[in-house]
């Protein structure tokens, strides 16, 4: 048999089988490309996130088989390099039938079942990658749904004008300004508009597990804090409508100024603040000195049966509220009727510190978590401290009208705290830290500090939502996007193509350009059936007339001076050859190939 050559050094490259190797310029740039993707993070939203999200299916179909040709050209290249090498052996040597067989069907590659173990092994093994390269290309191109972070500014409120925050009386008709939406009720008359809100807090100050405290945002945004809120972040779901339109938006964090509010609570057995009973029936006075008091002593009023059922809170009250800058104001006193004896004589210290806070939002889980900086350089968003002046004055306020002729509701919402923060303590490996006095004043501070993060976030929420008091602050927008394939994957596509290359380069040097391959192509069936008629009878008279399996027949192949090539017995150890259909022992023939060769 010969085979026409075609006279162009260029189609003879291709017609030669070679052109397989060209699929490493369509692997090579792709796994490169992937690769350089992941190791930079590049990301992708807007309209191909959108893409993506609405056509899943299509995309996944698409990108099966992208991986299925990907992978295709790898193994093409494989078993080109296999096929030559294959080749070039026959054409210096020997080989056995079952060994070619093999050989041949990691050409496909193929699993033959009928192979001797030794080949099946192996053999089995090969395919088995063959078929992993798909799926680590699919890996490495399907689109994997990930975040990345924008540049985005926030509204939080302003607090350079504070010409509505003060105390206002409770009386109908001349409360702070108020407005209420859909958003929610805001107002400058924090203790008496949102005095639900606010006792709700102090009942549920404590956790009975010591987990940080999970509690609902006052107002209609849904969202909720985990931890102290320290009245920052009211701007979360009030004013961030340009966030949440954005569909691709999960989340976004940014900073803020305010005050920790850090309150500390003794039984000050000395304190004069105290109730005492007045001309007017069902009226009693709590009445006396705080430790801050500075234009003389307190007093109120509240009503009851008797003084058993009342809870009042002391906080000094200013002379002028009018000036320009207030006096100091932090301490908290209780006078308490018998009923409520454990909060009675209660003194309790709140130092705002001003603070520098990370809020991070959570729109997805719907939650906001605010956390302290230790930035000492902190500017006081309220030298004059007319804001922490009047949240402290809210609790005079709140005690005077929760109380009534039955129950104080401020005392009921302490015992809660209480009870709670006593469940904790008697539970397994806290009950030997907790004396009764310090579990009760562990809970008034934490009900005094929760409602004082409240009455700070509503001041803030006003500000905005009423006074239209407004400052813009840089934040962090963190959006979904889509990332092509896991860096693992890209890195996994990337060495096993380099691999391939390396593979395919090593093959070129060692055999200085596949040197002397032969034209027979053992892989094609056409040039396999012509070689082995080609090669005359005596393979047929080997293979029929040994004892041993038809596999272990070994093959050469041979050329004739003309070109033709055949595939002929290896007799090198064979003299004779034994016909068992005709049971004779005939002596062996020579081939036509080295029939011609001799003549």
């Amino acid at each position: 048999m010969t085979v026409t050559k075609p006279s162009s050094a260029f189609l003879t490259f291709f017609s030669s089988g070679h052109a397989n190797f060209l699929a490493l310029f369509l692997t090579t740039p792709i796994s490169t490309v992937l690769l350089y993707w992941s190791i930079n993070n590049v990301l992708f939203s807007g309209s191909f996130h959108d893409f993506i999200e609405s056509n899943r299916p299509s995309v996944q179909f698409a990108v099966q088989l992208i991986a299925n040709l990907l992978s295709l050209c790898q193994v093409l290249v494989i078993c080109r390099v296999i096929n030559y090498g294959v080749r070039r052996h026959l054409a210096a040597g020997s080989m056995e039938l079952d060994t070619l067989r093999a050989w041949i069907n990691a050409m496909e590659p193929r699993i033959d079942l009928g192979l001797p173990i030794r080949f099946l092994l192996p053999l089995s093994a090969f395919v088995a990658l063959t078929m992993i390269l798909s799926a680590l290309w699919a890996a490495a191109l399907t689109p994997v749904q990930l975040w990345k972070d924008v540049d985005q500014t926030v509204a939080i409120p302003s607090w350079g004008n504070f010409t509505l925050v003060k105390e206002y009386p409770s009386e109908i008709g001349r409360e702070g300004a108020t407005i209420q939406n859909l958003k929610g009720r805001f107002s400058y008359s924090v203790g008496n508009q949102l005095l639900g809100s606010l006792l709700a807090s102090a009942s549920s100050a404590t956790t009975i597990d010591g987990s940080p405290r999970v509690h609902q945002k006052m107002d209609r945004s849904k969202l909720t804090y985990i931890g102290r809120s320290y009245g920052i972040g009211s701007s979360a779901g009030l004013a961030d409508d340009d966030i949440l339109s954005n569909k691709l938006a999960i989340g976004y964090a940014f900073q803020e100024v305010g005050y920790k509010a850090d309150t500390n609570c003794i039984y000050n057995t000395s304190s004069e603040f105290s109730l005492s009973p007045t001309v007017v029936d069902l009226v009693y006075a709590a009445s006396g000195p705080l430790p801050d008091s500075d234009n003389g002593p307190e007093y109120s009023d509240y009503i009851g049966h008797d003084m058993d059922r009342i809870v009042s809170i002391g906080v000094s009250h200013f002379a002028n509220e009018s000036a320009d800058e207030y006096p100091l104001r932090k301490y908290l006193a209780f006078a308490a009727g018998s009923n409520y004896k454990f909060l009675d004589k209660i003194q309790c210290e709140t130092d705002f510190v001003p603070t520098r806070f990370n809020v991070t939002v959570d729109l997805q889980g719907q939650n906001i978590t605010v956390k302290a900086t230790n930035d000492t350089t902190v500017k006081d968003i309220n030298p004059s401290r007319r804001l922490k002046g009047t949240v402290l004055r809210q609790f005079e306020l709140i005690a005077n009208d929760e109380t009534n002729l039955y129950i104080s509701t401020v005392g009921t919402a302490f015992n809660a705290s209480i009870t709670d923060f006593r469940t904790y303590a008697d539970s397994q490996g806290h009950s030997h830290n907790w004396t009764e006095t310090k579990i009760i004043l562990a809970a008034v501070e934490n009900s005094i500090t929760a409602m004082t993060d409240d009455m700070l976030g509503a001041y803030a929420a006003s500000q905005l939502m009423v006074g239209n008091l407004t400052q813009s602050t840089r934040a962090t927008l963190r959006v979904t996007a889509m990332a092509v394939g896991e860096m693992k994957y890209s890195i996994a596509v990337f060495v096993v193509n380099i691999v391939v290359i390396l593979l395919f380069l090593i093959e070129i040097i060692r055999t200085s350009g596949w040197k002397d391959l032969p034209d027979f192509d053992v892989a094609d069936v056409r040039h396999l059936i012509i070689a082995a008629s080609e090669g005359g009878m005596e393979l047929g008279n080997i293979a029929f007339g040994q004892r041993r399996d038809i596999g272990d027949v070994s093959i050469r192949y041979a050329t004739s001076r003309s070109g033709r090539f055949a595939i002929v017995a290896d007799t090198k150890t064979e003299d004779t050859a034994l016909i068992e259909h005709v049971r004779v022992l005939a002596p062996r023939k020579p081939s036509i190939i080295e029939v011609e060769n001799m003549i």
